[in-house]
């Protein structure tokens, strides 16, 4: 790293270093911080003594969770006089050696948590040391002079320490000790005239003597919870002119005597939750303006219960045994009052009355049923949730109407509890008819209005998908009709096609009219006229005259160009063929009746019926 000559923060933790040397360093001499927590190194040997040597500007060096073991008396592995902060938390270190700390002239901070010690016998001797901490060790035995010499001691963490069942420390400097969560028996002794926060939570403290912290004058903030002290001597905080702030809780106090706080003219804070007091009577306090007090056995306060304690400001007395405030209760400058998951059954306009300062008051959760707004100062925040409410609609009007004005609570949460017909409905949809029925008709005739405006444009789009149905089912009936139309078409062009071809084979297949007609009756023979030369028709006929060997007869004069073309006979249908011959019939017969109705005079000698010598 020589090339890094310039570099301030060097940080190597949380890697596999196991060995280093004073090559592996050299050239960091501006180096201020270095931390090589997190690595594996097992032992002081596997630092080379003279790795840190060359860093005259080194502030701050962190070797924790590595398991080194204890620091050997002489070594020179940390004799480094600029550093401020060490950090040796869980490297395995059953004895300390102050001496080796002691060279540390410039050392503020000292971090030695979560090692095996066991004892410190030695005093330290760091003139600039501002914070120590031994947090979470085995230790069961400290020097009282340990930490007399450190004459800026300021803060010193003993927290977590199981073994530890006595402490007796001087120090002239110390502001703040942390024994919390020990295994201490007795109030820690000593000479600690500078002492501002000492915190003995969480250990086993049974009882408080007299003057226990008679050489702690200074104390301001003191934390006894959470032990099992029963006893607290009259005298036992005595001497603490400065206290601001004890918190007793989580405790089995039974009682508090008349002058145990009497002698705290500063105490300001008195937390005695969680015990077993059943009165507040005996408390007796000039200067006490919070008291919290809840989650104890108190059955009854009288009226004059706060007397003694004139400038309290906040009672907090929640989840307690009481059933009833007293009649015009003495607290002239109580502004806050918490009596929530109490027993309160009921209150009157006596109540709070001496209370003229009262700005909060927490009566959720209790047992009251009927409640009036004459029962409270003007402007004050009052929160009844969670009540067994009788709702008679005529009491609780103006207790509704105050609340909408001047309460904290949600009016959702204000739930009915009887009578039977409006159990479980909160107390405006239960007694909403009855307090603003004009305005409930308005409301309804606002809610019938919406309600015929939605129902028209229901009917108005029912009306437009029924006509867009019609439209769509005449649109298919028109598709369908056509298509059926058209199919008809397409059958009947199909079948005329079939009948003209049918029509077309039969008339191919039909016999020659002429093969069709028989021979003519006698009757039609003696009509026929006669064949003879004189017979126009017969001129140039081929059967009568001699050919010779062509077709045009005997008249030379008739050529092939100019003889007289046949006229082909048209084809007849059936049909014509058989109304020709009914003609030819009717004509026939029609002849035979004229001739036959004519004198023999008159007839044409040609029209004689003809013999049968004529053939």
């Amino acid at each position: 790293m020589s090339n890094f000559v310039q570099l301030k923060y060097l940080n190597m933790s949380h890697n596999k270093i196991a060995t280093m040397k004073f090559v592996d360093l050299q050239g960091l001499g501006q180096v201020e911080m270095i931390d090589f927590a997190f690595n594996l190194f097992h032992d002081w040997k596997d630092i080379q003594s003279s790795a840190f040597l060359p860093m005259k500007k080194l502030r701050f060096l962190d070797l924790s969770n590595n398991p080194l073991r204890s620091i050997p008396r002489y070594s020179n592995h940390l004799h480094i006089q600029s550093l401020e902060v060490l950090r040796l938390t869980n490297c395995s270190m059953k004895v300390i050696p102050v001496d080796v700390f002691n060279r540390l002239s410039n050392l503020k901070e000292l971090y030695l948590s979560d090692n095996p010690i066991s004892s410190i016998n030695d005093s330290f001797k760091l003139k600039n040391l501002k914070l120590m901490d031994l947090s979470s060790t085995r230790l069961s035995y400290l020097d009282e002079n340990a930490f007399f010499s450190t004459t800026s001691l300021e803060t010193l963490i003993l927290n977590e320490n199981i073994h530890l069942r006595r402490l007796a420390c001087h120090s002239s400097s110390v502001l703040y000790i942390d024994l919390s969560n020990s295994m201490l028996e007795q109030v820690p002794s000593g000479y600690m005239n500078r002492l501002f926060r000492l915190d003995l939570s969480g250990n086993f403290l049974k009882k408080i003597v007299g003057r226990s912290f008679a050489n702690s004058s200074s104390l301001q903030f003191l934390n006894l919870s959470s032990n099992a002290i029963s006893f607290l001597h009259e005298q036992a905080f005595e001497e603490l002119n400065q206290i601001i702030s004890i918190d007793l809780s989580y405790n089995k106090i039974y009682q508090i005597g008349e002058r145990l706080f009497s002698s705290n003219p500063s105490l300001i804070y008195l937390n005695l939750s969680h015990n077993y007091i059943k009165s507040l009577d005996n408390i007796s306090s000039n200067s006490l303006e919070m008291l919290t007090a809840s989650f104890c056995e108190i059955k009854y306060i009288n009226t004059y219960s706060l007397i003694l304690m004139p400038n309290l400001v906040t009672l907090i007395l929640a989840r307690n045994l009481i059933t009833r405030l007293p009649d015009r209760m003495i607290a002239t400058k109580l502004g806050k009052l918490d009596v929530s998951f109490c027993r309160l059954n009921t209150l009157n306009n006596q109540t709070f009355a001496e209370m003229i300062q009262l700005r909060e008051l927490n009566l959720a959760s209790n047992a009251l049923t009927t409640i009036d707004p004459s029962f409270f100062p003007r402007t004050l925040q009052t929160v009844i949730t969670d009540n067994p409410w009788r709702c008679s609609c005529d009491q609780l009007k103006h207790m509704f109407e105050w609340m909408l004005t001047y309460s904290a609570n949600d009016l959702d949460d204000l739930i009915c509890n009887s009578p039977e017909k409006v159990e479980g409905k909160t107390w405006e949809q239960a007694c909403e008819s009855e307090w603003y029925p004009h305005q409930i008709t308005r409301d309804t005739m606002w809610y019938y209005s919406l309600g015929i405006v939605i129902s028209m444009v229901l009917a108005l789009f029912a009306l437009l998908v029924l006509k867009k149905i019609r439209s769509l089912q005449d649109q298919r009936v028109r598709i369908e009709e056509e298509t059926r139309r058209t199919e008809e078409r397409e059958a009947l062009r199909r079948m005329q096609e079939r009948q003209r071809e049918m029509q077309d084979d039969e008339d191919r297949n039909a016999p020659d009219p002429r093969e069709l007609q028989g021979p003519p009756s006698y009757n039609e023979a003696l009509l026929l006229p006669r064949l003879d030369a004189s017979h126009l028709s017969l001129a140039g006929s081929a059967h009568s005259f001699g050919s010779r060997g062509s077709l045009r007869g005997s008249n030379g004069d008739i050529t092939k160009k100019n003889r007289i073309r046949r006229k082909r006979r048209r084809r007849k249908s059936e049909e014509e063929r058989r109304a020709s011959r009914i003609t030819v019939d009717s004509d026939s017969s029609d002849q035979y009746q004229s001739m036959d109705s004519l004198p023999s005079s008159r007839r044409k000698p040609g029209h004689a019926p003809p013999l049968e010598s004529d053939f």
